[in-house]
């Protein structure tokens, strides 16, 4: 099996992360709502096969998104990760005044450096989970707005934790998760003047319009 060291470097090593975090800030806050998100989850989890140059594949199974195809597990085939995304969970914004009166206070991106909590499966009320599933991924990558970090799966099992809607785990001491990228390790730039939102809606209505 592939340590999680291995991991770390394979997906630093891998993906164009200015890239990929291009597509988050272009993203922003348009994708948030209840019946975006998945779509969010989905552009987001793809961006990762798309900018790695055929190294990471997107399979989109039950608790597997991803398999890093140069990488082999205890099998001999693919490791495979689960990636989250989570605003704020190891980099958040706050605004900061400055020292003279009359100027703009200005965004800073600093680190949470508190106990990670995500949910890993989401059953919509319906969880008949006891634990995460033995068919989850050998990894997780858990992405906010500003960095990636990776942990073995069964780093964390120790801190599952059940209720009707799903699997989550809980105030995972945040060592278990190992620093991919932070804000200081690529330069993004989103698109000006685009809303992901609208194109769709502009597909939708071009594709409406061929009947």
């Amino acid at each position: 099996m592939a340590t999680v060291q291995q991991v770390q470097a394979y997906n630093q090593q891998h993906v164009d992360w200015s890239k990929f975090f291009s597509v988050v800030e272009t993203l922003g806050t348009t994708m948030n709502a209840q019946k975006d998100r998945f779509d969010k989850s989905d552009i987001i989890e793809m961006a990762l096969e798309a900018y790695s140059g055929g190294n990471i594949t997107y399979v989109n199974a039950n608790g597997i998104d991803h398999n890093l195809v140069n990488l082999a597990n205890a099998q001999g085939t693919a490791t495979t990760q689960e990636m989250k995304f989570c605003g704020g969970v190891f980099y958040k914004e706050r605004m900061v005044q400055r020292a003279r009166g009359g100027t703009p206070a200005v965004k800073q991106i600093v680190a949470v450096n508190k106990p990670v909590t995500l949910k890993l499966l989401n059953s919509n009320g319906s969880n008949t989970h006891t634990g995460i599933p033995p068919s989850y991924a050998e990894f997780l990558l858990a992405v906010d707005n500003y960095s990636a970090f990776v942990a073995l799966v069964d780093d964390i099992r120790p801190y599952e934790h059940m209720g009707g809607d799903g699997v989550s785990v809980k105030n995972v001491p945040l060592n278990l998760f190992h620093k991919i990228v932070g804000p200081e390790d690529y330069a993004a730039k989103a698109l000006k003047n685009f809303d992901y939102k609208q194109e769709k809606l502009k597909f939708q209505r071009k594709f409406l319009s061929k009947f």
